[in-house]
This record gives C-alpha cells, structure tokens and sequence, in this order.
C-alpha cells in the first residue's frame, strides 16, 4: 500500500471515530423524560408528553432546549447556576405548581453538583403572590433518546 493511500484510510478513520464521539456524546446528555401534565417553560406552555431537555450549545450552560419528543413542542430557555451540597444521584427535573399550573423551575444532571435554575417568568411571580402555598414536583428523568 502507497503513502498517500495510507495516509487517506489514516484521515477516514479519524473522522469516523470523532463522529462516533460526537453521537455518543450528544446521546448521553439528552434524556427523554416523560411528564404527565402541561407546564409553563418561560413564557411558552407546553402540552404533556415526552420530552428531552439538554444544552442549546456545546460549551454553554446558560440556553437549554425543552422539546417534545415529536418535535412539535419545544421552547429555549435561559439558565442560571444553582448549587447542592452532594452530586445528584440521578438527572431530574423540579417543578413548581400554583393552583393548577406547573412551572418547570431546576434542570438537574446526574452526577454533578450544580444544576440549572431557570428565571421566574411574571405569570409564575404574580401567581406565587397570589397563591403563597405552591406545591413542589420533582420528576426523575426518563430513558436515553
């Protein structure tokens, strides 16, 4: 076999590594969690059903995706960190419910100690005003894509 024969086959199967790097690594991430009500991301409701929840950008933390498993439903939105004293022992996702309404309020990943607040949208803070006793739903993210 020639030089640049070999150096083309050497190229090829980089590539293929790397791209098999980049699948598997998008793959564990993304966790589809299945939630049995509606609930408001930001200011966007969306209706229930199975949805992934991940990072909208490799590298950053602050922009996450929420989209239905479909693709029908999704919405961005903007993060904050939040800390705990412990890593988690499994990815989940905290809700907050006024009255009859779910809010989606913390995205958490398994093994690290530091998950995702999202920012009080103005229906969530003027609902709170109004209804002090808001109930906590915690719900354990479901199988890989």
């Amino acid at each position: 076999m020639n030089k640049q024969t070999f150096k083309t086959l050497l190229v090829l199967n980089l590539l293929l590594i790397l791209t098999a790097v980049s699948v598997l690594a998008q793959s564990s991430r993304s966790k589809v969690t299945n939630i049995p009500f509606s609930f408001t991301v930001g200011d966007k409701t969306l209706p229930a059903g199975q949805y992934t929840f991940e990072r909208y950008r490799a590298g950053g933390d602050n922009i996450w995706l929420v989209q239905s498993r479909d693709g029908r439903s999704s919405a961005l939105v903007t993060t904050q960190s939040v800390r705990s004293a412990e890593p988690q022992e499994k990815s989940k996702l905290v809700f907050r419910r006024y009255g009859g309404q779910y809010f989606l309020s913390q995205i958490w990943t398994i093994g690290d100690n530091s998950g995702r607040q999202l920012r009080v949208s103005r229906p969530k803070s003027d609902l709170a005003k109004n209804n002090s006793e808001g109930e906590t739903v915690v719900l354990t993210a479901g199988s890989d894509k």
